[in-house]
């Protein structure tokens, strides 16, 4: 039995107004000409034997950005049986594509064809997605200021 343990770490998390008692809305959105650049770095994945000893240890190299809000950013896992696949948005050129990057068993990292016959236009938010079945995932996204969801499958 191997125990898998994922670590996210999304600097604008850390900066965040909370209270139970008071919107937080405006405080997001800055108020005045305040700017809010929003983080998501790296992706390190640990593995761990049944002892608790560390067998091996990989990272997923990214670096996300975004001045607007941090919906398109970060990364949503999905689990095929065999491997996990590691899905997020990375900016090449003028757009964001859908990258996805398989982590083995063993702690082989592979990058897969980035998506790019998905249909032009669209801004994919995959942390907020959703598994549902063994090869198949929902996302949501953008489409021209509007919000629509797409169907991914896996071969």
């Amino acid at each position: 039995m191997m125990l898998l343990l994922l670590w996210k770490h999304n600097v604008s998390e850390h900066y965040y107004y909370y209270s139970p008692y008071y919107s937080s809305w405006w405080w997001r959105r800055g108020s005045g000409n305040q700017q809010v650049r929003h983080h998501a770095d790296n992706i390190v994945v640990f593995s761990f034997d049944k002892d608790g000893q560390l067998t091996w240890n990989n990272v997923i190299r990214k670096d996300q950005f975004d001045d607007e809000s941090d919906d398109r950013i970060s990364y949503f896992v999905m689990n095929t049986g065999g491997q996990l696949h590691f899905l997020f948005n990375r900016q090449e050129r003028r757009n964001l594509l859908l990258n996805d990057f398989a982590l083995a068993p063993d702690g082989q990292i592979n990058r897969n064809p980035t998506l790019k016959n998905l249909d032009k236009g669209h801004e994919f938010m995959p942390k907020y997605g959703k598994q549902v079945s063994a090869k198949q995932f929902i996302v949501p996204c953008f489409l021209r200021n509007y919000i629509c969801f797409a169907k991914i499958d896996f071969n």
